[in-house]
């Protein structure tokens, strides 16, 4: 007998600290219409960070984690979801190499279920992640990021929950950490046969931003929204998952 699933979209998008067409963003969330969106590059200056609730507000999204130690990574949801735990956390990452100064790394997290008839479905990690510029920096975080990791506070009682790691990974298909990565999670383009260009957006010829699911997921789908260039540098990625029924 077949187990019974859920389905649930799941879109990541770096919206690059939302210096570019804000209004074509919001359209880009209320088109894409999905359950948890996963943010990379939310603005993170004192002044400037009440503008992620604006935007969720306007999207009819909720911000479920996002914080200074997430360094510009946001996990937003939409109000069918429940959301179980949340949090962000710094990846380490140097201050220096070398004489330039080094963009602070993080993740954020959200422990989801989505309803269904009777119940929900099971509960499943989703990792918003911005990996760094040096390759050696990326691949030292992947044990951070990885299906099963320790994590500390709430988040961490759902370390073997089903994972998602959606975001801008720096690093382009057939790299260390995609490989890596790939050993555990499926690239869910590659997974439905449609591996699309993300960057940069108005000429895409790099893909560099992608969503990884955990293997107990089905993928039923997945695109590379294009409608809307002048939105970011970068193009989202939405994929529609299959998650089994949570116990009732």
């Amino acid at each position: 007998m077949r187990t019974a699933q859920a389905p649930v979209r799941v879109a990541t998008f770096n919206v690059r600290e939302l210096l570019d067409d804000t209004v074509a963003v919001r359209e880009v969330l209320r088109a894409v219409a999905a359950d948890v969106v996963c943010l990379q590059e939310v603005p993170t200056h004192v002044l400037a960070r009440h503008r992620l609730g604006v935007l969720a507000a306007d999207t009819g999204l909720w911000v479920a984690a996002s914080g200074p130690e997430g360094a510009g990574t946001a996990v937003l949801t939409a109000t069918r979801v429940d959301v179980r735990a949340a949090g962000v956390r710094a990846l380490p990452t140097p201050r220096r190499r070398g004489w330039r100064p080094v963009r602070p790394r993080g993740t954020a997290e959200a422990v989801v279920r989505v309803p269904v008839e009777q119940g929900w479905s099971a509960a499943v990690l989703v990792r918003s992640v911005h990996l760094g510029l040096d390759a050696g920096e990326r691949f030292g975080h992947l044990s951070r990021l990885t299906p099963g990791c320790a994590v500390d506070g709430e988040v961490g009682r759902w370390r073997d929950a089903p994972t998602v790691v959606a975001g801008d990974l720096n690093e382009e298909p057939g790299g260390p950490v995609h490989q890596r990565l790939c050993t555990v999670l499926v690239d869910v383009a590659e997974a439905v046969g449609d591996p699309q260009p993300t960057f940069p957006a108005r000429s895409p010829r790099r893909r560099l931003d992608l969503l990884l699911a955990d293997r107990q997921l089905s993928v039923v789908g997945a695109h590379v929204p294009t409608g809307h260039p002048g939105a970011s540098d970068h193009l989202p990625v939405v994929a529609d998952l299959l998650v089994p029924v949570g116990p009732r």
